[in-house]
């Protein structure tokens, strides 16, 4: 009997430690990022390959595939939604090319360059997201591209908005959107180790600390005597 009993005092405790251990045990999501560049070398100066940009109209990434592995094929991440694209058409290598991806009721025409330069989306047609923009690079097989999502705030005034970047290399390049002034501004940094510098379209200057798939600063407007923070989190 005494046997008995310890047996199951014994696996009571091990079911009240299992299911303690599960509440207390935080649920963390480690993201699984490619750390090495997914474009092939037979592609780094043609049309085919790979290209990753951003989407701001809501928020969101974008990576097209053209023949880099055989297959031609569009993705779209916004607020979290995968838009899986897809095209009957046929692409040449080594030629200027527009194709026609669709999805269900939305669509876009991606152009690019017989070189890969110059990509672009234009007739951007996602539901529930008008107005949208977006910009785009090409990666290369000797050099991984990031796509960042994040916002920007004011530190003595209203504005405030989205923030996403391109980081390939030394080079970075940012599509934002006020949500104040509802307009969308673009921007070219650098990146030198850890820190960022660069300029918008409008001329407001921005720096940063770029660190692991995170990254913030500040910035500035001389001319409107603005300025304020911005911070973003790698999304690919």
């Amino acid at each position: 009997m005494y046997l008995k009993n310890l047996s199951i005092f014994l696996l009571i405790l091990t079911i009240c430690f299992s299911s303690c251990l599960s509440v207390e045990e935080p649920n963390i999501i480690i993201p699984n990022f490619v750390e090495n560049p997914e474009a092939s070398e037979l592609f780094d100066t043609s049309n085919f390959g790979i290209y990753k940009g951003v989407f701001v109209g809501s928020s969101g990434i974008i990576i097209i595939n053209l023949n880099n592995n055989t297959t031609i094929s569009a993705t779209l991440k916004i607020d979290g939604v995968n838009y899986i694209f897809s095209t009957n058409e046929s692409i040449t290598e080594n030629q200027q090319t527009e194709i026609i991806f669709t999805n269900n009721g939305n669509s876009f025409v991606f152009n690019v360059s017989s070189t890969g330069t110059n990509p672009e989306i234009t007739n951007l047609n996602i539901q529930g997201h008008p107005n949208a923009e977006t910009i785009l690079v090409k990666e290369t097989s000797d050099m991984l591209t990031k796509v960042f999502e994040g916002t920007y705030n004011g530190t003595d005034n209203d504005d405030a908005g989205v923030f996403n970047a391109i980081v390939s290399g030394s080079e970075m390049h940012v599509l934002a959107f006020s949500t104040m002034y509802t307009v969308f501004y673009t921007a070219n940094g650098s990146v030198n180790n850890e820190n960022i510098t660069g300029i918008t379209s409008t001329g407001t200057n921005f720096t940063g600390i770029i660190e692991n798939d995170k990254m913030n600063g500040s910035w500035n407007n001389s001319q409107s005597n603005e300025n304020g923070n911005w911070n973003a989190e790698r999304s690919y």
